[in-house]
């Protein structure tokens, strides 16, 4: 910039230099702050979110302002979610002991969709990338078009799957995968008793017993008998004709997966250093931890995590045909009360889906 003033006063002129570069470097510095503040709070997307407790009507579908990632995180394009119990449990308060007083709230767990922007510091993935991934923590907001995500929650989503179908998997998939590996101890030969095996969890948990060589049988009522032979169960037990805790088979894994059954019944119906697993707590799972002590057999609870090598197990499971999940309903986001309502009478089928874009 040269500053040129005919007044024949070189102080003035100086002055008058200092002046008109402190002036543009002011607008300079305004503008992008105006630019800066439209990208970041004037963008927003369409969100499911709720300002109190209660049923599926306090459910709203609305604008709220685009997330904000740091530099190791990232941020994706949300294409679907699904729901799980977890969810309606969350709205419902009953766990607000976890999820607080603070409103407004989102949901959802699960998701899948594409790489939107990638943080300086996080690894892994680039812009475009087709991922799936359960977000962590309680404070899930998959019911978005956009969130942000660590990338150790994400995979690259199952190349055989669109991304209705990728977004049933995470947080079931995981659930079933950690509750039978890590907490049951399966092995190949294990006989697997299922409870529950045709619904969200349950369905997973079939396939993937199988996978690893296990000899699974499942528990369902006379209508999901079908679906059961269809998801490779060995055997089948229909539980509106035959009580389960009086088979005469002994089983090494009892996975609990609607946590409807008791350890203290299931317990003689277990092998020598057999497992009882379930996926909610109660007070005989944790007097176990202590009485556990001085028994062969266990009971567990699964507390599910993100893990991206668990995950990807999966992902091979699913790709090399030995997984497939089942979706009961697909609704898009507006509908998201009667997606609520429906998974509220624990008679899904596999899960269900809420279909973004």
């Amino acid at each position: 910039m040269i500053c040129h003033f005919n007044d024949g006063n070189p102080n003035k002129t100086m002055n008058q230099c200092r002046l008109l570069i402190h002036s543009v470097l002011y607008l300079m510095i305004f503008r992008i702050y105006l630019v800066s503040t439209q990208l970041i709070k004037g963008k927003t997307m369409k969100a499911v979110f709720f300002n109190q407790y209660g049923s599926p009507d306090v459910l709203e579908v609305g604008e709220l302002e685009d997330p904000i990632f740091n530099e190791n995180e990232i941020l994706v394009e949300v294409h679907a979610t699904s729901v799980n119990p977890v969810d309606w449990k969350i709205r419902n308060g009953s766990i607000k002991i976890f999820t607080g007083k603070k409103f407004p709230k989102g949901l959802g767990k699960d998701i899948a969709g594409k790489v939107s922007a990638v943080g300086e510091n996080a690894a892994g993935f680039k812009i475009g990338d087709e991922v799936y991934g359960k977000l962590g923590g309680f404070k899930g907001k998959a019911y978005s078009e956009y969130v942000v995500a660590n990338p150790k929650d994400l995979a690259l989503k199952p190349a055989n799957l669109n991304f209705n179908e990728s977004a049933s998997v995470p947080l079931a998939a995981l659930t079933a995968y950690q509750a039978l590996v890590n907490l049951g101890a399966l092995t190949k030969d294990s006989k697997v008793l299922v409870n529950g095996c045709s619904g969200g969890v349950g369905h997973f948990g079939v396939q993937i017993a199988k996978a690893l060589g296990a000899e699974v049988s499942g528990v369902c009522s006379t209508k999901n008998i079908a679906i059961a032979k269809q998801l490779g169960a060995d055997k089948i037990i229909d539980y509106t004709k035959e009580d389960v805790t009086k088979s005469e088979t002994k089983y090494d894994i009892f996975f609990d997966a609607v946590a409807n059954q008791s350890y203290s019944k299931i317990k003689p119906i277990l092998n020598k250093n057999g497992r009882y697993v379930t996926t909610l707590p109660s007070v005989a799972v944790i007097l176990n931890f202590i009485t556990g002590l001085f028994s062969s057999k266990k009971a567990k609870m699964i507390a599910v995590k993100s893990n991206p090598q668990d995950l990807q197990l999966i992902t091979e499971m699913i790709e090399n045909g030995k997984v497939k999940p089942i979706i009961d309903k697909i609704y898009p986001l507006k509908e998201v009360r009667e997606a609520h309502r429906y998974s509220e009478t624990e008679r899904v089928v596999g899960k269900l889906v809420l279909s973004i874009k």
